[in-house]
Order: structure tokens, then C-alpha cells, then sequence
């Protein structure tokens, strides 16, 4: 289930919900103001705790510097 940034057109809130999938009626929860979904980041989690390397192209080498 997804987690998503909203900001409200009233009162300028910036809130994360979890959202449910037939849940499609977000409000703000401080004023009941219209709101609307932002664009954010989001994480991938690896089972080694992010150590692991994606394998390099032959044809171009991986970035190691971001």
C-alpha cells in the first residue's frame, strides 16, 4: 500500500497518508480542505541493506559517484 504526499489548497498543509486502494477521497486533516497528491521520492529496499552493486555494461561503466 502506498504512502502519499499531499498539500492542502486551504491551509498550505504538506501531510503523507497511506493511502488504500479503494480509499479515493482525501482530505486535509487539519482544516477538511481539498488537497492535492504530490510528486515525492520514494525508496527501494535491497535484502542486504542497500550493499549490493548493480553489475556494469560492458558498454558503459556504472556510476559510482551518485
Amino acid at each position: 500500500m502506498p504512502i502519499f504526499e499531499y498539500n492542502c489548497d486551504k491551509c498550505k498543509y504538506t501531510f503523507d497518508k497511506l493511502v488504500m486502494q479503494q480509499e479515493t477521497n482525501v482530505n486535509c486533516p487539519l482544516c477538511q480542505g481539498d488537497v492535492k497528491k504530490l510528486m515525492s521520492t520514494f525508496a527501494v529496499g535491497t535484502p542486504d541493506n542497500g550493499t549490493s552493486k548493480l553489475p556494469a555494461s560492458p558498454s558503459r561503466p556504472m556510476c559510482t559517484t551518485c
